[in-house]
């Protein structure tokens, strides 16, 4: 898949909604999932995942942790999060099926709302 718009900091701060957040106990992180809101086909969708209480973000409102993109009722995780922290995550798979699941729950209403 061909990304558009590339993450910075101000694109994450100014161009996504927050669909869900939670509190991860083995990291003792919060996530939050945020959907990139360029887009607007249900069938391709972009979702950020950043942390709120990260040590390493003293100079940064947004932390990204996480890209995963939702397809054709697929999920795909393009940016994983133990490539992005893996000092921080021994074993982070329980994290990330909250993540999907988020994203299948936002998903599953915004074809609710959006279809035509």
């Amino acid at each position: 898949m061909r990304t558009e718009h590339t993450r910075s900091v101000q694109t994450i701060s100014h161009s996504t909604e927050v669909i869900d957040s939670f509190y991860d106990e083995p990291s003792q992180k919060e996530f939050f999932v945020r959907r990139l809101s360029f887009g607007h086909d249900p069938n391709r969708q972009i979702f950020i995942v950043t942390i709120s209480n990260d040590k390493k973000s003293d100079d940064f409102y947004v932390v990204p942790c996480a890209e995963l993109s939702y397809r054709r009722n697929r999920i795909n995780v393009i940016v994983d999060p133990k490539v992005q922290y893996p000092e921080l995550y021994t074993d982070i798979d329980s994290a990330i099926e909250l993540i999907k699941s988020s994203i299948i729950g936002y998903m599953s209403q915004y074809d609710k709302l959006f279809a035509h």
